[in-house]
């Protein structure tokens, strides 16, 4: 049996201990796990659970449509809801797919006043806009503000992978020792994990891709469950727009893959709509790509001015990586899945392996931006800028073996940065220039090089929350 944890379970348990009047949503794109976790967490904390998913029972939208207090709302459910128990204090009330029923969502401030029923909502694609949605002429249902803790749930990061595979827990806590004190790892440290963040990068992290290839051992079934998911993401993308907005919406999605293929990785809606001009192309495709991002199928990550503290974004010059990088593998092929388990340097590794340290970088809770000047005495291309606890760090990323990175090593002659790193395929080390360089899977434990960061119980502790 495989057995999926997830270290958002931490999060629901520090909500169930200290919500006093709020109740807790869990967002992220569909098929990330919302339902395992939060269905694990109620039946292991809760006497009593009621479990509603709008999606497969819309019949009881009515529950909601009909009272807004707690009294008609746990009266109408305990009607249509046959075997249901509401019992006071002792009860948790699941809403799943909440996006579905926006009056289930107004209701969690009632909940979360009369504090009888502890309630988790969840819903894969909130804050989208639904371009099949008939427009009415009223506001609609008011959002629950001040009543309700909202954390994001992504697909499995590495360290959770790791887990999935039973990787020996002390190797890994001595591996991350060693990131934190910035020690050379042994060899077979190094090659071994280096080994599983190849296979991590090929299966991704959604939970039933793991699961595939855990259960069987084989990358072709859990590439068949990532064909799923990319299919149920165009499904979404076309039960949420209208004819029109949903081909666009496809287009944008589709896109991703060739952005990245390109020297600069910059996305460009013109190459989206072929042949037309940039101005004309962003006014035609911007809402659609933004539906993209809320939807969470995008990391964006976005130029900025000076890779120097207070960060200066620009707003129209950005990159969008995927979520999930085991899905940008698929999608672009099986010879990219080839190279990369062969670690072949001909193919063209720099948009994966950027892609992978970008999802690294998010899951543990930081803001990926760049820094990009293509004249001038700012010349230079830094692949990534992070804000780490108030500490400016520019990041270069490796795929072969050329170390060579010379806009890393120029970026302290322009700006006083307070930190450099590389993640590159070889080991741990502080060069002469205080370059720190990290192996390239060490980047999904980056929150361990934010000063004042320890391990404790068995896995790393950040100052953000886990995502």
């Amino acid at each position: 049996m495989v057995v999926m944890r997830r270290k958002i379970y931490d999060e629901l348990v520090r909500w169930k201990a200290e919500k006093g009047q709020e109740c807790l949503t869990v967002k992220g794109q569909r098929q990330v796990g919302k339902t395992y976790i939060i269905d694990k967490f109620a039946s292991e904390n809760y006497a009593h659970k009621v479990y509603i998913d709008f999606n497969r029972n819309p019949e009881l939208m009515a529950a909601f449509e009909n009272g807004i207090s707690v009294d008609s709302i746990v009266k109408e459910l305990s009607i249509r809801m046959e075997g249901s128990e509401f019992v006071p204090y002792s009860t948790i009330v699941v809403l799943d797919e909440i996006q579905e029923c926006p009056r289930a969502r107004s209701s969690l401030k009632y909940f979360a006043l009369d504090e009888r029923y502890d309630v988790i909502a969840s819903g894969s694609l909130l804050g989208v806009t639904n371009t099949n949605a008939k427009k009415k002429s009223d506001k609609g249902p008011m959002m629950p503000m001040g009543y309700e803790r909202v954390i994001t749930l992504r697909s499995m990061d590495f360290e959770e992978y790791l887990w999935a595979i039973n990787f020996p827990q002390d190797i890994l806590d001595q591996v991350k020792e060693k990131v934190l004190s910035r020690t050379p790892l042994d060899q077979a440290e190094f090659e071994v994990l280096s080994r599983h963040f190849r296979s991590f990068m090929i299966v991704g992290g959604m939970p039933a891709s793991v699961h595939e290839f855990v259960e069987k051992g084989s990358f072709s079934d859990s590439g068949s469950e990532l064909d799923k998911i990319v299919g149920s993401i165009v499904n979404d993308i076309n039960r949420y727009n209208d004819p029109i907005n949903s081909r666009k919406t496809q287009r944008c999605f589709e896109s991703i893959p060739e952005q990245l293929g390109f020297s600069n990785k910059k996305f460009q809606y013109s190459r989206v709509d072929k042949g037309s001009g940039s101005r004309a192309s962003a006014e035609k495709y911007l809402e659609n790509l933004l539906w993209v991002e809320s939807a969470g199928y995008g990391n964006f990550c976005y130029s900025l001015e000076s890779p120097l503290l207070p960060f200066k974004r620009i707003d129209d010059s950005f990159r969008v990586y995927m979520s999930d990088t085991g899905i940008l593998v698929r999608m672009m092929g099986v010879s990219a899945a080839r190279a990369i388990y062969d670690g072949a340097i001909g193919f063209n590794m720099g948009a994966i392996m950027e892609n992978e340290v970008a999802e690294c970088i998010s899951k543990c809770g930081f803001k990926p931006y760049f820094y990009r000047k293509s004249s001038g005495k700012n010349q230079m291309e830094l692949d990534f800028v992070i804000d780490l606890g108030g500490e400016s760090v520019v990041i270069e990323v490796k795929s072969g073996k050329d170390r060579s990175a010379p806009s890393i090593h120029k970026v302290m002659d322009v700006f006083t940065v307070d930190r450099r790193m590389i993640f590159e395929d070889g080991n741990i080390l502080v060069d002469g220039e205080g370059i720190e360089h990290y192996p390239l899977f060490a980047a999904a434990f980056i929150g361990l090089l934010e000063k004042g960061s320890t391990i404790r119980f068995r896995s790393f502790v950040c100052k953000r929350k886990f995502y």
